[in-house]
């Protein structure tokens, strides 16, 4: 059983900066404030993020979320706008 992440903004932004550095082979300073696009993060990578995400924080995550916030700065706004307990709305897993 995996344990899991704390699920505040910091973490969260750290945690996408590092998971979408790993996955494109880039610095580990992915600039946060450019969308995903802008540095070949496609759609396809967004929805398996989200996947990893929910297990990685416990919570559901939308994959929609991540195309209406399209760099790591909105989303991470969004999640915040949020409470910090759910992603965009989602409901917390058990």
């Amino acid at each position: 059983m995996n344990q899991r992440l704390p699920c505040d903004r910091d973490t969260l932004r750290a945690w996408m900066v590092a998971y979408i550095g790993g996955v494109l082979s880039l610095p580990e300073q992915v600039p946060t404030d450019q969308t995903f696009d802008a540095y070949g993060f496609d759609s396809v990578e967004a929805v398996v993020m989200a996947g990893v995400m929910e297990e990685e924080f416990g919570v559901q995550v939308d994959p929609v979320q991540l195309f209406e916030n399209p760099s790591i700065d909105k989303f991470v706004a969004a999640f915040a706008s949020d409470g910090g307990g759910n992603i965009a709305g989602a409901e917390q897993r058990d």
